[in-house]
């Protein structure tokens, strides 16, 4: 039985506070990456499905590095249909197989991410976003950066008379302790990761589609993969049927419907909002690093 916690949304707007310094208004740079293409990645595209998280940690070295001329950064970035891994993934028992059966049979070029956790799927109709912070002038614990971002997702869904759920699906995809689920079905699931004092919480929201397809795939690539002879167990026994979209309970059935709505919220605690575009940021060097983490699915496949 999964233990659920609620955490209430009505804490965000102090939290907030812990960025402004003086009498300044406290500005969010705001990246929209947002993508209706649904054909996905060939391996001759894999620094395009790489750009996200290059443009993430170029935010997050100019934030630890006091170049980044705000507090705070939101990136919202949904993809093309791919299966972004964690690094836990790239130990699965047969992961050579793992990662052909997805290209070969799937036609689904994976990703390996630099944040933790295990495996997610990610298509247009599901919303990565990242919040991204500068905690010099106030450290925030790891579990208070997830509340922070919980929090906002609560204030959200206070309008629809929905209470969020936090606590780990131990049957879902990428199962973690602040997994987000709505009447026992998770609908979002974060993860962190931390350059000095610059903090990113990455979040994806199953906003619409088919969410059962998704769990039945990770489940499938799992099995091709061989995770049940990992003498650790630390891989999900996925059950497609534990997940839903988050349009299932809320009239909220597109992702530039979600990104309004959050940016909304935020707005209303007082932040102001300075739309930015990611070209203007040097990802050169962090495209590099995503390449030489992921060279090892490129060379699975290149012998293929």
């Amino acid at each position: 039985m999964v233990q659920y916690r609620q955490i209430s949304g009505k804490d965000y707007h102090m939290m907030f506070d812990n960025f402004k310094t003086g009498d300044k208004p406290l500005t969010m740079a705001v990246y929209k990456d947002i993508t209706k293409n649904n054909q996905a990645y060939s391996l001759e595209e894999a620094d395009v499905a790489l750009l996200p998280f290059a443009v993430d940690d170029a935010i997050l070295n100019a934030i630890n590095q006091e170049t980044f001329e705000a507090p705070l950064a939101i990136h919202f970035w949904p993809t093309r249909p791919t299966v972004i891994l964690g690094g836990l993934d790239t130990r699965l028992p047969d992961f050579n197989q793992a990662v052909t059966w997805l290209y070969e049979d799937q036609a689904i070029l994976p990703i390996v991410r630099p944040a933790g956790g295990l495996a997610v799927v990610s298509d247009p109709n599901v919303l990565n976003l990242t919040l991204l912070m500068d905690t010099q002038n106030h450290a925030f614990t790891i579990d208070q950066a997830y509340e922070f971002i919980v929090a906002l997702l609560q204030e959200m869904m206070d309008e629809h008379g929905l209470t969020l759920e936090v606590g780990e699906v131990a049957t879902s995809y990428c199962p973690g302790k602040f997994d987000v689920s709505i009447n026992g079905q998770k609908v979002a699931g974060i993860a962190q990761r931390r350059i000095g004092h610059a903090v990113g919480i990455y979040l994806y929201m199953s906003i619409t589609g088919d969410q059962t397809s998704r769990g039945q795939l990770v489940a499938d690539m799992y099995e091709s993969g061989q995770a049940a002879k990992d003498e650790r167990g630390r891989y999900p026994n996925v059950n497609p049927s534990i997940m839903a979209n988050l349009s299932d309970f809320a009239p909220i059935d597109t992702v530039e419907k979600f990104v309004d709505d959050l940016l909304t919220v935020i707005a209303d605690a007082g932040v102001e909002l300075d739309k930015r575009s990611q070209e203007a940021l040097d990802t050169a060097t962090y495209i590099e690093r995503m390449q030489k983490r992921n060279q090892v699915l490129y060379d699975i496949l290149a012998n293929q």
